[in-house]
């Protein structure tokens, strides 16, 4: 058996340009993000990041977060407490794979993040979270409307392997709770 022995100098330029590859593609997917297109409707809003370095039409974007429903509802109308959930929540990233989809809620903060792992697409039916996230209902006007109760503002965010990116926001009105 034959041992192959490189120079010093040989090796170190070597190691170098592997962590110079590496370096360069964790930069491109890790690049700053930058808001590629924007849709509102009524109150709610959805958005869709992705790298700066990708302007062209070519690159395919992380679809669209679809969350439809957001309800908030009072089970026990003797009480302070409601729930907030959603019918489902889905995202798409064909063909590259989901990282993580997080739920925030503008009172309490991040309630919820999923991870993905060598995935294309998320779905997340409305029973994975129970009841749903236990918020207080609140008094009549409470959240802005003078027949409802407090208001919820929360935010739906995706992330895929190309560092894409995608987010709905949106309010929903709870019940009001009448002692």
């Amino acid at each position: 058996m034959r041992k192959i022995i490189l120079p010093l100098s040989i090796a170190i330029v070597l190691v170098a340009a592997v962590f110079g590859v590496m370096h360069a593609a964790r930069g491109q997917a890790q690049g700053d993000s930058v808001l590629l297109g924007q849709e509102t409707q009524g109150e709610n809003t959805r958005e869709v990041y992705g790298p700066a370095q990708v302007n062209s039409p070519d690159q395919p974007a992380i679809s669209f977060i679809d969350s439809p429903s957001a309800t908030c509802y009072q089970p026990d109308h003797s009480q302070d407490a409601c729930y907030l959930n959603w019918y489902y929540m889905a995202v798409d990233a064909n063909p590259n794979y989901m990282i993580a989809m997080t739920v925030t809620l503008n009172t309490i903060g991040v309630v919820s993040k999923i991870g993905g792992f060598f995935q294309t697409s998320m779905y997340v039916p409305y029973n994975m979270y129970g009841q749903g996230f236990k918020v207080a209902c609140g008094t009549l006007g409470a959240g802005g409307n003078p027949l409802l109760g407090n208001a919820y503002s929360y935010t739906i965010r995706a992330r895929d392997s190309a560092n894409l990116g995608s987010a709905n926001y949106g309010t929903t009105y709870c019940p009001a709770y009448t002692p």
